[in-house]
């Protein structure tokens, strides 16, 4: 019995692939959506992973990969800082929550060339679905069937509106560089403009201030890398159309984005002028003001893995008079095994030092020198990249599954994979 079994398994090795990544486009289309059905889908995907074959092959194939080394550094620092730690039940929590770094040894080992689009595409979708649920939300229409698990102001799924905003400004910049170069049917063009059009005035309906400086960030980076290919000059005055122009019809048309710009400039005057940091932006403010000198008491290889919360507060609390001002910065470290300063950056470099921030630029650095044959491949990395990094700066990364899933999934995308012919097994 176990022979024909084995049997059974060899002569459908092939269709277990095929499977597995018409998963994938439903995987990704979930993404951003529901993280049960992710883990779901996902589940059925590592069996069928199980089932398909050469898994030692497969695996020493996806190891060999410079970006997904440097993935995996990074998830084996957080493992390694554990010795020593004074929180270690937050610290295995934390490395526990990190494991979903690893699945990109399995995309690069079950992805076919062929299904690259495809599997951007149900991602892309995703974001559509997640639009149309948020501008239900805008005119109060809800539905049963939909489980909202987001958080904000017309945010269907994502737990931040800064997650969501992320999401919106990289499918923005994914389809305008489609809508001008890619050759594509009309219909698809057409589908891609108003998808394009709706993301843009969807950023603007949403609480998140570092979405609306996303906005720029997408456009601008399609316009870098539309001028450094083709040197279409004709790129900059739409660039600047595009921004000031979704800025003023913003600010006249959106009270929530009128409310938070201003908010914003309000909350960083008064955070830098009279050291207030009981605002939101204060409170990311006073992080970066008390993390730079806690920097550099840990400079090299900073406090251990989840440490880093306590002895930071500790910190404060030696060096802050204001009491309003403790109680604010206390608030976002006092999350258990997610306590985090709004900043991957600040998270990491206290955490692990300089040579934390080494590891987690890597990862970047590595994607961005990475030899991409499509030029629209290349486009998104590039996306992905700036709009990641820049929100590393105010939000976390790693900590939220959405976000980690996604920039695991689709640096896969834009990676070597093991079924690197065009239809390898159909």
């Amino acid at each position: 019995m176990f022979n024909n079994f084995l049997l059974w398994r060899a002569s459908n090795e092939n269709n277990f692939v095929l499977l597995s990544n018409y998963l994938l486009i439903i995987y990704a289309f979930f993404l951003p959506i529901s993280d049960t059905a992710t883990r779901a889908i996902f589940t059925v995907i590592l069996i069928l992973f199980i089932f398909s074959g050469d898994i030692k092959k497969k695996l020493l194939f996806a190891l060999k990969d410079k970006v997904v080394q440097a993935f995996i550094l990074f998830f084996l620092m957080h493992i390694v800082w554990i010795i020593g730690s004074e929180n270690l039940h937050e610290a295995i929590f934390k490395v526990k929550s990190y494991r979903y770094i690893l699945y990109i040894i399995i995309y690069i080992a079950l992805i076919q060339k062929d299904f690259i689009y495809k599997i951007l595409t149900g991602f892309i979708f995703g974001i559509l679905f997640s639009e149309m649920v948020s501008y239900f939300m805008l005119f109060d229409i809800h539905f049963d069937f939909i489980t909202y698990t987001g958080t904000g102001i017309n945010v269907p799924f994502m737990n931040s509106y800064t997650q969501y905003a992320e999401m919106l400004s990289i499918s923005m910049g994914i389809l305008l560089y489609g809508i001008i170069y890619k050759q594509q049917n009309i219909y698809y063009k057409a589908l891609s403009t108003l998808f394009f059009i709706s993301a843009s005035a969807n950023i603007f309906i949403i609480q998140s201030k570092l979405g609306y400086g996303l906005y720029t960030i997408s456009i601008l980076t399609v316009t870098f890398m539309i001028l450094i290919k083709y040197k279409k000059y004709i790129m900059i005055p739409i660039a600047i159309f595009l921004i000031f122009g979704g800025y003023f019809t913003a600010y006249n048309l959106s009270s929530v984005f009128k409310n938070r710009v201003d908010g914003f400039f309000n909350q960083t005057e008064m955070a830098v002028e009279s050291r207030n940091y009981h605002t939101s932006t204060g409170i990311r403010i006073g992080y970066y003001n008390y993390a730079i000198d806690f920097f550099k008491e840990n400079f090299l290889f900073g406090v251990g893995t989840s440490d880093h919360s306590v002895e930071f507060l500790n910190f404060i609390e030696e060096h802050e008079e204001n009491k309003q001002n403790i109680i604010a910065l206390r608030k976002g470290l006092s999350a258990g095994g997610f306590s985090n300063f709004d900043s991957e950056l600040l998270d990491i470099s206290v955490q692990f030092g300089i040579l934390g921030l080494i590891i987690l630029f890597n990862i970047f650095w590595q994607l961005y020198n990475y030899k991409v044959d499509d030029y629209y491949l290349k486009v998104i990395q590039v996306i992905f990249i700036t709009i990641l990094l820049t929100t590393s700066m105010a939000s976390g990364l790693f900590m939220y599954s959405k976000i980690g899933k996604i920039f695991t999934l689709l640096s896969a995308l834009t990676l070597k994979l093991y079924y690197e012919k065009k239809d390898p097994i159909l």
